[in-house]
């Protein structure tokens, strides 16, 4: 299933729109170079990361707002995705902004409740 989302440097700055394969066995998102250094979005570091084939490769990660549907924007980590990548939405950000993927119904929707652990009192 594909989604379209926004991609901004900040919560409240220009947001530019992209078209990402939901994927729920990647980690981070993917958004092509171009859309995020043209945001201002500088690389921060870069990671190792293994692909659906099982090789590994190196791409720079950043610091990015993902906008979705009439979910707040959410601070999340974003792959430069090189022209030979996937654009994915991975987990990393679906979770961040508190959204789930019903497999059997092919849709994204907002959590009911977020997951949250308590200690047990001793």
């Amino acid at each position: 299933m594909y989604v379209t989302v926004g991609v901004s440097a900040r919560r409240d700055s220009e947001t530019r729109e992209v078209r990402l394969l939901v994927d729920t066995g990647a980690f981070y998102s993917m958004v092509p170079r171009a859309i995020l250094e043209g945001l201002g979005i500088a690389p921060a570091y870069r990671e190792r990361l293994r692909v659906a084939d099982g090789r590994t490769v190196e791409r720079e990660v950043g610091d990015a707002f993902l906008h979705y549907s009439d979910r707040p924007p959410g601070p999340t980590i974003v792959v430069f995705a090189e022209p030979e990548d996937t654009l994915v939405l991975g987990v990393h950000t679906l979770e961040g902004l508190g959204l789930r993927v019903d497999p059997r119904s092919g849709t994204i929707s907002a959590m009911d409740v977020i997951p949250f652990y308590l200690m047990a009192e001793a």
